[in-house]
Protein backbone atom coordinates (compact mmCIF):
# COMPACT_ATOMS: atom_id res chain seq x y z
CA UNK A 1 0.00 0.00 0.00
CA UNK A 2 2.38 2.50 0.94
CA UNK A 3 4.60 1.67 -1.92
CA UNK A 4 0.88 2.42 -4.41
CA UNK A 5 1.19 5.74 -2.47
CA UNK A 6 4.67 6.82 -3.14
CA UNK A 7 4.13 5.85 -6.69
CA UNK A 8 1.04 7.62 -7.38
CA UNK A 9 2.52 10.71 -5.61
CA UNK A 10 5.92 10.69 -7.87
CA UNK A 11 3.46 10.33 -11.38
CA UNK A 12 2.32 13.53 -10.25
CA UNK A 13 4.86 15.44 -9.73
CA UNK A 14 6.42 14.25 -12.88
CA UNK A 15 3.45 15.44 -14.80
CA UNK A 16 3.20 18.74 -13.23
CA UNK A 17 7.03 19.23 -14.45
CA UNK A 18 6.02 18.42 -17.90
CA UNK A 19 3.41 20.93 -17.68
CA UNK A 20 5.70 23.65 -16.52
CA UNK A 21 8.09 23.10 -19.36
CA UNK A 22 5.36 23.43 -22.06
CA UNK A 23 5.52 26.67 -24.35
CA UNK A 24 2.58 29.35 -24.19
CA UNK A 25 -0.41 28.90 -26.51
CA UNK A 26 -1.96 31.09 -28.96
CA UNK A 27 -5.57 31.30 -29.75
CA UNK A 28 -6.53 30.90 -33.55
CA UNK A 29 -6.09 33.92 -35.94
CA UNK A 30 -9.39 35.99 -35.36
CA UNK A 31 -9.86 39.25 -33.06
CA UNK A 32 -12.12 37.14 -31.10
CA UNK A 33 -11.85 33.19 -31.33
CA UNK A 34 -14.00 32.38 -33.72
CA UNK A 35 -14.87 36.03 -35.30
CA UNK A 36 -12.45 35.59 -38.45
CA UNK A 37 -11.35 39.05 -38.68
CA UNK A 38 -8.03 38.50 -39.47
CA UNK A 39 -6.12 40.23 -35.98
CA UNK A 40 -4.12 37.92 -34.61
CA UNK A 41 -4.51 37.88 -30.94
CA UNK A 42 -1.43 38.37 -28.31
CA UNK A 43 0.90 35.21 -26.43
CA UNK A 44 -2.51 34.13 -24.17
CA UNK A 45 -0.56 32.82 -20.96
CA UNK A 46 -3.10 30.43 -19.18
CA UNK A 47 -2.99 27.47 -16.40
CA UNK A 48 -0.89 24.16 -17.34
CA UNK A 49 -2.39 22.12 -20.02
CA UNK A 50 -3.21 18.61 -19.34
CA UNK A 51 -0.95 15.90 -20.66
CA UNK A 52 -1.64 14.92 -23.76
CA UNK A 53 -4.09 11.86 -23.85
CA UNK A 54 -4.03 8.66 -25.55
CA UNK A 55 -5.93 8.82 -29.04
CA UNK A 56 -10.00 8.51 -28.46
CA UNK A 57 -9.55 8.74 -24.97
CA UNK A 58 -12.17 11.14 -23.01
CA UNK A 59 -12.39 13.47 -20.37
CA UNK A 60 -15.06 13.16 -18.21
CA UNK A 61 -18.50 15.32 -19.03
CA UNK A 62 -19.87 18.04 -16.71
CA UNK A 63 -19.57 21.53 -18.52
CA UNK A 64 -22.59 22.97 -19.72
CA UNK A 65 -22.87 22.77 -23.59
CA UNK A 66 -21.89 25.79 -25.46
CA UNK A 67 -18.91 26.91 -23.10
CA UNK A 68 -16.69 25.63 -25.67
CA UNK A 69 -14.67 23.31 -23.08
CA UNK A 70 -11.60 20.62 -24.22
CA UNK A 71 -12.09 18.17 -26.03
CA UNK A 72 -14.39 15.19 -24.59
CA UNK A 73 -16.26 17.53 -22.01
CA UNK A 74 -20.02 18.33 -22.83
CA UNK A 75 -19.86 20.74 -25.25
CA UNK A 76 -16.47 20.80 -26.60
CA UNK A 77 -15.93 21.21 -30.41
CA UNK A 78 -13.64 19.17 -32.51
CA UNK A 79 -10.17 20.69 -32.44
CA UNK A 80 -8.71 19.03 -35.53
CA UNK A 81 -9.09 16.39 -38.02
CA UNK A 82 -6.55 14.25 -36.52
CA UNK A 83 -9.47 13.46 -33.79
CA UNK A 84 -10.09 15.96 -30.71
CA UNK A 85 -8.09 18.25 -29.82
CA UNK A 86 -5.17 20.50 -31.70
CA UNK A 87 -3.84 19.36 -35.06
CA UNK A 88 -1.57 16.94 -33.49
CA UNK A 89 -4.63 15.21 -31.22
CA UNK A 90 -3.37 17.31 -28.28
CA UNK A 91 -6.66 18.93 -26.09
CA UNK A 92 -6.66 22.98 -26.87
CA UNK A 93 -6.58 24.68 -23.61
CA UNK A 94 -7.86 27.39 -22.53
CA UNK A 95 -10.89 26.66 -24.34
CA UNK A 96 -12.05 28.82 -27.16
CA UNK A 97 -15.06 31.65 -26.50
CA UNK A 98 -15.12 34.78 -23.94
CA UNK A 99 -12.49 33.30 -21.95
CA UNK A 100 -9.80 34.34 -24.33
CA UNK A 101 -10.81 38.32 -24.20
CA UNK A 102 -8.36 40.48 -21.94
CA UNK A 103 -9.95 43.45 -20.67
CA UNK A 104 -7.02 45.49 -22.02
CA UNK A 105 -7.59 44.06 -25.49
CA UNK A 106 -11.37 45.18 -26.33
CA UNK A 107 -11.74 46.62 -29.45
CA UNK A 108 -11.87 50.17 -30.29
CA UNK A 109 -15.71 51.41 -29.39
CA UNK A 110 -16.99 53.01 -32.27
CA UNK A 111 -17.52 56.77 -31.83
CA UNK A 112 -20.99 57.54 -30.81
CA UNK A 113 -23.34 58.57 -33.62
CA UNK A 114 -26.26 60.86 -33.61
CA UNK A 115 -28.50 58.10 -35.45
CA UNK A 116 -28.19 55.43 -33.10
CA UNK A 117 -31.49 55.84 -31.51
CA UNK A 118 -32.98 55.21 -35.42
CA UNK A 119 -30.74 52.21 -35.86
CA UNK A 120 -28.06 53.30 -37.81
CA UNK A 121 -24.51 52.76 -37.21
CA UNK A 122 -22.24 55.19 -35.05
CA UNK A 123 -20.33 56.21 -37.65
CA UNK A 124 -23.14 56.87 -39.68
CA UNK A 125 -23.49 60.97 -38.35
CA UNK A 126 -24.41 63.02 -40.70
CA UNK A 127 -22.11 64.12 -43.53
CA UNK A 128 -24.41 66.61 -44.87
CA UNK A 129 -27.55 68.53 -44.13
CA UNK A 130 -30.15 70.62 -45.04
CA UNK A 131 -32.63 72.60 -42.84
CA UNK A 132 -35.71 74.05 -44.20
CA UNK A 133 -38.59 75.85 -42.47
CA UNK A 134 -41.66 78.01 -43.28
CA UNK A 135 -41.53 81.01 -40.90
CA UNK A 136 -45.16 82.40 -39.65
CA UNK A 137 -43.40 85.41 -38.00
CA UNK A 138 -45.09 88.21 -36.14
CA UNK A 139 -42.85 91.41 -36.19
CA UNK A 140 -42.75 94.20 -33.37
CA UNK A 141 -45.02 97.32 -34.70
CA UNK A 142 -43.78 100.56 -35.77
CA UNK A 143 -44.53 103.44 -32.87
CA UNK A 144 -45.96 106.44 -33.27
CA UNK A 145 -46.94 108.66 -31.05
CA UNK A 146 -49.07 111.22 -33.33
CA UNK A 147 -51.30 110.56 -36.03
CA UNK A 148 -51.01 111.60 -39.83
CA UNK A 149 -54.29 111.25 -40.92
CA UNK A 150 -57.47 112.70 -39.03
CA UNK A 151 -61.43 113.22 -39.74
CA UNK A 152 -64.05 115.07 -38.42
CA UNK A 153 -67.17 117.65 -38.29
CA UNK A 154 -66.04 120.41 -40.51
CA UNK A 155 -66.16 122.95 -37.46
CA UNK A 156 -63.62 121.00 -36.12
CA UNK A 157 -61.47 120.71 -39.61
CA UNK A 158 -59.96 117.90 -37.88
CA UNK A 159 -57.71 119.13 -35.69
CA UNK A 160 -56.59 116.93 -32.74
CA UNK A 161 -58.06 118.02 -29.72
CA UNK A 162 -61.56 118.98 -31.05
CA UNK A 163 -64.30 117.32 -29.59
CA UNK A 164 -65.23 115.66 -33.14
CA UNK A 165 -62.01 114.66 -34.34
CA UNK A 166 -60.31 111.60 -34.93
CA UNK A 167 -57.55 109.93 -35.95
CA UNK A 168 -57.90 107.63 -38.59
CA UNK A 169 -54.06 106.47 -38.83
CA UNK A 170 -50.80 106.83 -36.40
CA UNK A 171 -51.62 107.78 -33.03
CA UNK A 172 -50.96 104.20 -31.62
CA UNK A 173 -48.64 101.90 -32.57
CA UNK A 174 -49.07 100.43 -36.34
CA UNK A 175 -48.96 96.46 -35.94
CA UNK A 176 -47.64 94.60 -38.87
CA UNK A 177 -49.41 91.45 -38.93
CA UNK A 178 -48.51 88.16 -39.37
CA UNK A 179 -45.39 87.75 -41.89
CA UNK A 180 -44.27 84.59 -44.36
CA UNK A 181 -41.14 83.69 -44.83
CA UNK A 182 -38.11 80.99 -44.61
CA UNK A 183 -34.88 80.60 -43.18
CA UNK A 184 -32.66 77.48 -45.05
CA UNK A 185 -29.61 75.98 -43.70
CA UNK A 186 -27.07 73.69 -45.40
CA UNK A 187 -23.90 72.70 -43.86
CA UNK A 188 -21.42 69.48 -43.65
CA UNK A 189 -18.70 67.55 -41.50
CA UNK A 190 -15.65 66.40 -42.37
CA UNK A 191 -15.97 63.19 -43.34
CA UNK A 192 -12.70 61.84 -41.28
CA UNK A 193 -14.34 62.36 -37.83
CA UNK A 194 -17.42 64.25 -38.18
CA UNK A 195 -16.17 66.49 -35.55
CA UNK A 196 -15.35 69.93 -37.64
CA UNK A 197 -17.79 71.56 -40.14
CA UNK A 198 -19.34 74.80 -41.63
CA UNK A 199 -22.66 75.34 -42.41
CA UNK A 200 -24.89 78.33 -44.13
CA UNK A 201 -28.34 80.05 -43.38
CA UNK A 202 -30.26 82.38 -45.05
CA UNK A 203 -33.06 83.61 -43.54
CA UNK A 204 -35.85 86.15 -45.14
CA UNK A 205 -38.87 87.68 -44.12
CA UNK A 206 -41.80 88.84 -46.67
CA UNK A 207 -42.08 93.24 -46.31
CA UNK A 208 -45.11 94.12 -44.26
CA UNK A 209 -46.97 96.62 -44.54
CA UNK A 210 -49.75 99.06 -42.22
CA UNK A 211 -51.85 101.13 -44.40
CA UNK A 212 -54.25 103.84 -44.75
CA UNK A 213 -56.25 105.18 -47.87
CA UNK A 214 -59.25 107.57 -47.76
CA UNK A 215 -60.39 109.33 -50.54
CA UNK A 216 -63.48 111.63 -50.26
CA UNK A 217 -66.70 112.20 -52.85
CA UNK A 218 -66.33 115.06 -55.54
CA UNK A 219 -67.71 117.79 -53.20
CA UNK A 220 -65.39 117.13 -50.56
CA UNK A 221 -66.94 115.10 -47.75
CA UNK A 222 -66.15 113.94 -45.76
CA UNK A 223 -63.40 115.89 -44.05
CA UNK A 224 -60.16 114.36 -44.57
CA UNK A 225 -56.73 115.94 -42.94
CA UNK A 226 -53.60 115.85 -42.19
CA UNK A 227 -52.80 117.05 -38.63
CA UNK A 228 -49.60 118.59 -36.92
CA UNK A 229 -48.50 121.15 -34.10
CA UNK A 230 -48.53 123.98 -35.46
CA UNK A 231 -44.71 125.33 -33.67
CA UNK A 232 -45.21 128.96 -33.82
CA UNK A 233 -48.36 129.45 -32.14
CA UNK A 234 -47.96 126.23 -29.91
CA UNK A 235 -51.30 125.26 -31.12
CA UNK A 236 -52.72 122.06 -32.48
CA UNK A 237 -53.27 122.74 -36.87
CA UNK A 238 -53.82 120.72 -39.91
CA UNK A 239 -53.73 120.79 -43.49
CA UNK A 240 -56.62 119.89 -45.84
CA UNK A 241 -56.89 117.28 -47.86
CA UNK A 242 -60.63 117.68 -48.59
CA UNK A 243 -63.36 119.67 -47.13
CA UNK A 244 -66.79 120.24 -48.07
CA UNK A 245 -67.20 122.07 -51.35
CA UNK A 246 -63.62 123.82 -50.86
CA UNK A 247 -61.51 120.77 -52.09
CA UNK A 248 -61.87 117.28 -52.88
CA UNK A 249 -59.09 115.04 -52.75
CA UNK A 250 -57.37 111.11 -51.13
CA UNK A 251 -54.70 110.55 -49.02
CA UNK A 252 -52.26 107.27 -48.86
CA UNK A 253 -50.31 106.70 -45.37
CA UNK A 254 -48.20 103.23 -45.41
CA UNK A 255 -45.72 101.85 -43.18
CA UNK A 256 -43.41 99.05 -44.16
CA UNK A 257 -41.01 96.84 -43.18
CA UNK A 258 -38.56 94.00 -44.23
CA UNK A 259 -36.01 92.10 -42.69
CA UNK A 260 -33.44 89.08 -43.90
CA UNK A 261 -29.98 87.98 -43.47
CA UNK A 262 -27.35 85.55 -44.01
CA UNK A 263 -24.68 83.95 -41.56
CA UNK A 264 -21.34 81.37 -42.14
CA UNK A 265 -20.65 79.63 -39.25
CA UNK A 266 -17.97 76.81 -38.78
CA UNK A 267 -19.56 73.55 -36.59
CA UNK A 268 -17.69 71.91 -33.86
CA UNK A 269 -19.33 68.54 -32.42
CA UNK A 270 -18.03 68.58 -28.96
CA UNK A 271 -20.53 66.00 -27.50
CA UNK A 272 -22.43 63.09 -29.19
CA UNK A 273 -24.33 60.51 -27.06
CA UNK A 274 -23.44 56.62 -27.37
CA UNK A 275 -25.89 54.75 -29.99
CA UNK A 276 -27.15 52.29 -27.09
CA UNK A 277 -30.48 52.56 -26.38
CA UNK A 278 -33.30 54.62 -27.83
CA UNK A 279 -32.02 58.44 -26.77
CA UNK A 280 -29.13 59.75 -29.25
CA UNK A 281 -28.08 63.13 -28.55
CA UNK A 282 -25.30 65.69 -30.42
CA UNK A 283 -24.01 69.09 -28.91
CA UNK A 284 -22.38 71.16 -31.59
CA UNK A 285 -20.55 74.67 -31.03
CA UNK A 286 -20.65 76.82 -33.30
CA UNK A 287 -19.36 80.71 -34.44
CA UNK A 288 -18.85 82.85 -37.51
CA UNK A 289 -20.30 85.97 -39.54
CA UNK A 290 -23.67 87.17 -39.17
CA UNK A 291 -24.78 90.47 -41.49
CA UNK A 292 -28.80 91.27 -41.36
CA UNK A 293 -31.01 93.97 -42.73
CA UNK A 294 -33.79 95.54 -41.79
CA UNK A 295 -35.47 98.31 -44.11
CA UNK A 296 -38.36 100.19 -43.28
CA UNK A 297 -40.72 103.00 -44.52
CA UNK A 298 -43.17 105.42 -43.83
CA UNK A 299 -44.74 107.47 -46.79
CA UNK A 300 -47.76 109.79 -46.08
CA UNK A 301 -48.72 111.45 -49.74
CA UNK A 302 -52.10 113.48 -50.37
CA UNK A 303 -53.67 115.31 -53.75
CA UNK A 304 -56.10 117.83 -52.97
CA UNK A 305 -58.35 118.96 -55.89
CA UNK A 306 -59.78 122.71 -55.63
CA UNK A 307 -63.36 123.36 -56.09
CA UNK A 308 -64.50 125.59 -58.20
CA UNK A 309 -64.60 129.33 -56.76
CA UNK A 310 -61.94 128.60 -54.33
CA UNK A 311 -58.35 129.58 -53.79
CA UNK A 312 -54.98 128.63 -51.89
CA UNK A 313 -51.43 129.34 -51.10
CA UNK A 314 -49.01 127.28 -52.73
CA UNK A 315 -44.76 128.60 -52.57
CA UNK A 316 -45.65 132.02 -51.57
CA UNK A 317 -48.18 132.38 -54.45
CA UNK A 318 -51.96 131.90 -54.74
CA UNK A 319 -53.89 129.31 -56.70
CA UNK A 320 -57.26 128.47 -57.75
CA UNK A 321 -59.32 125.88 -59.22
CA UNK A 322 -58.72 123.38 -60.53
CA UNK A 323 -55.40 123.25 -59.62
CA UNK A 324 -54.69 119.98 -57.91
CA UNK A 325 -52.07 119.98 -55.06
CA UNK A 326 -49.55 116.88 -53.95
CA UNK A 327 -47.88 117.07 -50.68
CA UNK A 328 -45.70 113.82 -49.97
CA UNK A 329 -43.28 112.80 -46.95
CA UNK A 330 -40.80 109.99 -46.92
CA UNK A 331 -39.40 108.83 -44.37
CA UNK A 332 -37.11 105.80 -44.65
CA UNK A 333 -34.29 103.46 -42.48
CA UNK A 334 -32.03 101.00 -43.22
CA UNK A 335 -30.00 99.23 -40.03
CA UNK A 336 -27.46 97.04 -41.14
CA UNK A 337 -25.99 94.51 -38.61
CA UNK A 338 -22.18 93.26 -38.88
CA UNK A 339 -20.65 90.93 -36.56
CA UNK A 340 -19.28 87.83 -35.25
CA UNK A 341 -21.58 85.48 -33.19
CA UNK A 342 -21.59 82.31 -30.61
CA UNK A 343 -23.73 79.81 -30.23
CA UNK A 344 -24.62 76.07 -29.23
CA UNK A 345 -26.68 73.67 -30.95
CA UNK A 346 -28.73 70.34 -29.17
CA UNK A 347 -29.84 67.79 -30.97
CA UNK A 348 -32.00 64.51 -29.62
CA UNK A 349 -33.31 61.72 -31.14
CA UNK A 350 -35.48 59.53 -28.59
CA UNK A 351 -36.87 56.72 -30.61
CA UNK A 352 -38.73 58.22 -33.53
CA UNK A 353 -38.86 61.65 -31.38
CA UNK A 354 -36.78 64.66 -32.27
CA UNK A 355 -36.04 67.56 -30.37
CA UNK A 356 -33.16 70.67 -31.13
CA UNK A 357 -32.59 74.09 -29.73
CA UNK A 358 -30.38 76.53 -31.28
CA UNK A 359 -29.09 79.84 -29.46
CA UNK A 360 -26.88 81.80 -31.01
CA UNK A 361 -25.81 85.89 -30.04
CA UNK A 362 -24.39 88.21 -32.51
CA UNK A 363 -22.04 91.23 -31.37
CA UNK A 364 -20.77 93.67 -33.62
CA UNK A 365 -21.92 96.67 -35.34
CA UNK A 366 -25.26 98.57 -36.80
CA UNK A 367 -24.98 100.79 -39.82
CA UNK A 368 -28.11 103.13 -39.54
CA UNK A 369 -29.18 105.10 -42.32
CA UNK A 370 -31.56 107.54 -42.48
CA UNK A 371 -33.44 109.47 -45.53
CA UNK A 372 -36.10 112.10 -44.93
CA UNK A 373 -37.61 113.30 -48.51
CA UNK A 374 -40.46 116.25 -48.79
CA UNK A 375 -41.81 117.35 -51.37
CA UNK A 376 -45.11 119.94 -52.88
CA UNK A 377 -46.10 120.24 -56.31
CA UNK A 378 -49.28 121.99 -58.21
CA UNK A 379 -50.58 121.07 -61.24
CA UNK A 380 -53.52 122.76 -63.40
CA UNK A 381 -55.32 121.57 -66.09
CA UNK A 382 -55.92 124.39 -67.83
CA UNK A 383 -52.88 126.33 -68.37
CA UNK A 384 -51.21 125.01 -71.00
CA UNK A 385 -47.68 126.10 -70.31
CA UNK A 386 -45.81 125.92 -66.98
CA UNK A 387 -48.79 123.56 -65.47
CA UNK A 388 -46.97 121.60 -62.94
CA UNK A 389 -44.25 122.76 -60.62
CA UNK A 390 -42.59 121.32 -57.64
CA UNK A 391 -40.83 122.53 -54.36
CA UNK A 392 -39.44 120.85 -51.81
CA UNK A 393 -40.67 120.24 -48.82
CA UNK A 394 -43.40 118.62 -47.54
CA UNK A 395 -45.18 118.58 -44.32
CA UNK A 396 -43.57 116.65 -41.85
CA UNK A 397 -40.73 116.37 -44.28
CA UNK A 398 -39.19 120.14 -44.85
CA UNK A 399 -36.15 122.07 -44.56
CA UNK A 400 -35.19 121.56 -41.04
CA UNK A 401 -34.76 117.81 -41.40
CA UNK A 402 -34.64 117.04 -45.26
CA UNK A 403 -31.55 115.13 -45.68
CA UNK A 404 -29.64 111.41 -45.22
CA UNK A 405 -27.88 110.66 -41.78
CA UNK A 406 -25.74 108.10 -40.95
CA UNK A 407 -25.08 106.77 -37.35
CA UNK A 408 -23.33 103.27 -36.05
CA UNK A 409 -23.85 101.91 -32.72
CA UNK A 410 -23.41 98.53 -30.77
CA UNK A 411 -25.55 96.13 -31.45
CA UNK A 412 -26.69 92.63 -29.84
CA UNK A 413 -28.56 90.28 -31.84
CA UNK A 414 -30.02 87.34 -29.80
CA UNK A 415 -31.63 84.01 -32.09
CA UNK A 416 -33.29 81.47 -30.17
CA UNK A 417 -34.93 78.81 -31.99
CA UNK A 418 -36.59 75.36 -31.21
CA UNK A 419 -38.17 72.52 -32.80
CA UNK A 420 -39.98 69.46 -31.88
CA UNK A 421 -40.09 66.82 -34.67
CA UNK A 422 -40.51 62.90 -35.77
CA UNK A 423 -38.09 60.95 -37.87
CA UNK A 424 -39.42 59.98 -40.46
CA UNK A 425 -36.76 57.61 -41.75
CA UNK A 426 -33.04 57.96 -40.67
CA UNK A 427 -32.35 60.42 -43.51
CA UNK A 428 -35.84 62.60 -42.81
CA UNK A 429 -37.38 65.13 -39.79
CA UNK A 430 -40.41 66.66 -40.35
CA UNK A 431 -40.39 69.55 -36.97
CA UNK A 432 -42.03 71.82 -36.06
CA UNK A 433 -40.87 75.18 -33.44
CA UNK A 434 -40.58 78.53 -31.81
CA UNK A 435 -38.58 81.00 -33.16
CA UNK A 436 -37.28 84.52 -31.69
CA UNK A 437 -34.60 87.33 -33.12
CA UNK A 438 -34.19 90.10 -31.20
CA UNK A 439 -31.78 93.52 -32.36
CA UNK A 440 -31.15 95.79 -29.33
CA UNK A 441 -30.82 98.99 -31.14
CA UNK A 442 -32.38 100.49 -34.66
CA UNK A 443 -33.80 103.54 -36.09
CA UNK A 444 -37.18 103.07 -37.36
CA UNK A 445 -39.08 105.42 -39.59
CA UNK A 446 -42.42 106.55 -37.10
CA UNK A 447 -39.28 107.42 -34.88
CA UNK A 448 -37.99 109.87 -36.79
CA UNK A 449 -41.38 111.83 -37.99
CA UNK A 450 -42.39 114.44 -35.46
CA UNK A 451 -46.19 116.50 -35.63
CA UNK A 452 -43.89 119.34 -34.42
CA UNK A 453 -43.98 121.31 -37.63
CA UNK A 454 -42.89 125.50 -38.12
CA UNK A 455 -45.81 126.37 -40.70
CA UNK A 456 -43.42 128.90 -42.62
CA UNK A 457 -41.59 125.49 -43.92
CA UNK A 458 -45.15 124.22 -45.64
CA UNK A 459 -45.21 125.24 -49.31
CA UNK A 460 -48.80 124.59 -48.77
CA UNK A 461 -49.23 126.94 -46.06
CA UNK A 462 -49.97 130.53 -45.89
CA UNK A 463 -46.60 131.82 -44.06
CA UNK A 464 -44.55 129.78 -46.00
CA UNK A 465 -41.12 131.85 -46.64
CA UNK A 466 -41.47 133.78 -43.09
CA UNK A 467 -38.53 133.60 -40.95
CA UNK A 468 -38.92 130.33 -39.20
CA UNK A 469 -38.57 129.68 -35.67
CA UNK A 470 -35.57 128.34 -34.23
CA UNK A 471 -35.51 124.27 -34.22
CA UNK A 472 -33.36 121.50 -32.71
CA UNK A 473 -30.74 119.66 -34.42
CA UNK A 474 -32.37 116.40 -35.99
CA UNK A 475 -30.84 113.26 -34.77
CA UNK A 476 -31.31 109.88 -35.33
CA UNK A 477 -34.02 108.70 -32.42
CA UNK A 478 -32.94 104.51 -31.32
CA UNK A 479 -35.16 101.84 -30.41
CA UNK A 480 -35.23 98.40 -30.28
CA UNK A 481 -36.56 95.66 -32.57
CA UNK A 482 -37.59 91.86 -32.55
CA UNK A 483 -39.14 89.28 -34.30
CA UNK A 484 -41.14 85.53 -33.06
CA UNK A 485 -43.49 83.46 -34.77
CA UNK A 486 -43.85 80.01 -35.66
CA UNK A 487 -41.62 77.74 -37.85
CA UNK A 488 -42.44 74.45 -39.85
CA UNK A 489 -39.74 72.32 -41.83
CA UNK A 490 -37.88 69.77 -42.53
CA UNK A 491 -34.34 68.13 -41.80
CA UNK A 492 -32.78 66.09 -44.54
CA UNK A 493 -29.31 64.04 -43.35
CA UNK A 494 -27.05 61.91 -45.29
Amino acid sequence: MRKKLLGAMAALVAGAGGAVAQSPTRGPAGGRFGAGDGDVRPVQYNPPIPPRLPDGAGLPSGLPDGLGGPPGMAGGPDMGPGGPGGPGGEPQWPVQGPYMEQSWQKPPADRAGLFGGLGGKPTNAPTVWIDGQYLLMFPKSLPIGFPTVTTGAPAGLGVIGTGTSSPLHGGSDLSLGTLSGFRLTAGFFRPQDHRLGLEVTGLYVSPGSNDFYGRSANNGVPVLTRPYFNTATGRNAALIVSFPNFTAGSVLSRATSEFWGIEANAVWNVFRSSPDGMCACSLNVVGGFRYASLEEGLTVSQQSQLLPGNTAPYAGITVAAPTSLLVQDSFTTTNRFYGGQLGLQWQMSLGRWYGGVTAKVGLGLVNQEVHVNGISGSSNPTVAVGSSTQTLGGLYANASNIGTYRDDRFGVLTDVNGTVGYNVTRFLTVTAGYNFIHLNTVARPTNQFSGAVDPSLIPTSGTYGATPVGTAPYSIKQTDYWLHGLNFGFIARY
